[in-house]
């Protein structure tokens, strides 16, 4: 009864997550779903089966005997069996539907959990492109077969068999026929799809190339213009294209031979039926309506051997598809919870003190982009990082929070090593503002809460004034409530990075991390900021990441990398006596600020 009416409502049900992937394993949500679809398209083809053997009752005892209501009989016989093989087409459709969509829902939230528990490197190793393709693409692909194959997995063999069974009952001499194009028809599938298959694989690869040059055009499509690089990126991607649409062209072509192929076989044989039919009808051997019968059986075999090359197809997309969404499966975090996690006292505000241990990084254990870096940090100082472009900046405060792990020496936080901390509770002590704003579709408040989901209007408007946001916000007439446009794009560079500022400074963090975070602001706006932060979160530790000397020139420390080499620690008057790179950058920002 509850299948029933799941069938009638449409309703789907809900089900548990599987640790890995395994197509079929999902499956086991729907068991009777998965019996039923199936069930019912075989009971479907059973009327079908039977409708071509009363058809040559009418021809052979109804027309023969010239019986109208024998005749009326049967052919309400077939018009009710018409109406139960609808309904059951109907549940089979929908049991299958029902199936096809609670699998494909259930692997993208799978996929989609998965992927946020993969660290930056891993994050590094896919791109964001082939992990959408493969969490949309790849799982219709993988939804749109499992749908098909319930419709077609008892009723193609049930078909196939029972019509075959029905034509030898009437004639097995002409069912020789069927022996001597059977095997054919089956050599052409399998040469078809021996084509198809490489084809697919090829397909995804050029899929995503192509998805990612239109990416990348469209966050980059400002530089491209400034540029005028239209043309070029045009060309970029109609070579991109033109791949992908001669890939899909191959793979039409291919499918579109197989069906001609198949019928043309089929018409030749009802050909052979009909003429060697026809001379044991004038033998007697034969009568015309089991002949009638007999060609609708070959139309209904050949039929369910198209089916089944559908399905073949099917299966090998789905294959393709399977494989690569199980690469991302088989990915597994490299950065994990220990197994004995420390307890984190978040009342106590002296959880800012941060040692890095002769840390040397790198990405993909290939060149050093921090080397041998050793510095301690006390809870409330405020750090400066500055460097050049490249020089391995971002990647030093990415070595707190865990977001990459170190290649060699360690991280400690309260002299406990970051990776003896829980993931979330490490990343509760610390707050980003990354180098890029990001805000999300909402409200200035559904943004200021991403820290703390209770934080109260007093707490954010507190923060705003620090992040010197509160004198533009406070202008807008709905105020915390003003909309937030995706990305943040009804705001100015400056307004977006002092909104994320604010963000970050919710709930009061332990750590705060500003990497290259003002490069929007002007310098008294900047300097605002920075006295803010440092008159109001007193026990909070600080790394403002920077290009700017003069950005970090009341900093506690200050380090000076090039080339990930770790070329000065001090303060800012320290290193202009002792620190050649940092003198000279300092002295050629205050010349261009003075000329």
């Amino acid at each position: 009864n509850n299948t029933i009416y799941k069938l009638i409502t449409g309703k789907i049900m809900k089900t548990k997550k599987s640790k890995e992937f395994k197509p079929l394993s999902y499956l086991k949500n729907y068991k009777l779903l998965v019996v039923l679809g199936p069930l019912f398209k075989a009971l479907e083809a059973a009327t079908e089966v039977v409708i071509p053997y009363l058809m040559s009752l009418i021809i052979d005892v109804g027309i023969i005997n010239n019986d109208k209501n024998y005749i009326i009989y049967i052919a309400v016989a077939i018009l009710a069996l018409n109406v139960i093989g609808m309904l059951f087409a109907i549940l089979g459709q929908k049991a299958s539907a029902l199936v096809s969509e609670g699998m494909g829902r259930d692997i993208r939230n799978d996929i989609f959990s998965h992927i946020n528990t993969f660290s930056h490197s891993e994050l590094d190793k896919f791109g964001t492109t082939t992990l959408l393709n493969r969490s949309i693409h790849d799982v219709y692909h993988i939804q749109e077969g499992t749908g098909m194959i319930l419709r077609m997995v008892m009723r193609v063999p049930f078909l196939l068999i029972g019509s075959l069974a029905m034509a030898m009952i009437i004639d097995i001499k002409l069912s020789i026929v069927f022996a001597i194009v059977t095997p054919l028809l089956i050599f052409t599938v399998i040469f078809i799809m021996k084509k198809i298959e490489p084809l697919l694989k090829t397909e995804k690869e050029r899929l995503d190339k192509t998805s990612e040059i239109t990416r990348e055009n469209l966050n980059g499509i400002r530089v491209v213009r400034a540029f005028n690089k239209q043309d070029f990126e045009v060309s970029k991607f109609e070579r991109a294209n033109y791949n992908l649409i001669s890939t899909q062209l191959k793979q039409t072509y291919w499918a579109a031979v197989l069906q001609p192929l198949i019928i043309t076989l089929v018409n030749f044989s009802i050909i052979a039926l009909i003429y060697f039919g026809g001379i044991q009808i004038n033998t007697g051997a034969i009568s015309q309506g089991n002949l009638i019968a007999f060609i609708n059986y070959f139309g209904q075999i050949a039929n369910a051997l198209i089916g089944l090359a559908r399905l073949i197809t099917i299966f090998t997309r789905m294959k393709t598809s399977s494989m690569r969404i199980n690469e991302v499966f088989e990915t597994k975090n490299s950065i994990k919870d220990p197994s004995k996690p420390v307890d984190v006292d978040f009342g106590s505000r002296n959880l800012g003190n941060i040692y890095f241990e002769n840390v040397s990084f790198s990405y993909n254990n290939l060149k050093d982009v921090v080397k041998d870096l050793s510095i301690n940090i006390n809870t409330g100082e405020t750090i400066g990082i500055i460097g050049g472009t490249g020089s391995g900046k971002s990647s030093i405060i990415n070595l707190i929070p865990r977001f990459y792990d170190t290649t060699k020496g360690n991280v400690y936080i309260n002299n406990i090593n970051v990776k003896n901390y829980r993931l979330k509770d490490l990343r509760d002590l610390v707050s980003i503002v990354p180098q890029t704003p990001i805000l999300f579709d909402g409200t200035i408040k559904s943004n200021m809460k991403w820290r703390n989901n209770n934080a109260t209007d007093e707490e954010i408007i507190r923060a705003l004034k620090i992040a010197q946001a509160y004198d533009f916000v406070k202008e807008y007439p709905d105020f915390l409530d003003h909309k937030v446009n995706r990305g943040g794009t009804n705001f100015s560079g400056g307004q977006r990075q002092r909104l994320t500022i604010a963000r970050a400074l919710v709930d009061n963090p332990h750590i705060l991390i500003l990497d290259d975070s003002t490069s929007a602001l002007d310098f008294a706006t900047d300097a605002k900021l920075r006295k803010a932060i440092k008159n109001n979160m007193k026990d909070t530790t600080t790394f403002i990441v920077t290009q700017r000397t003069n950005s970090i020139k009341e900093a506690d420390k200050i380090i000076v990398i090039d080339s990930g080499n770790i070329v000065g620690i001090g303060t800012h008057e320290e290193l202009i006596e002792n620190c050649l790179i940092y003198k000279e950058i300092h002295e050629s920002q205050n010349k261009k600020e003075d000329n």
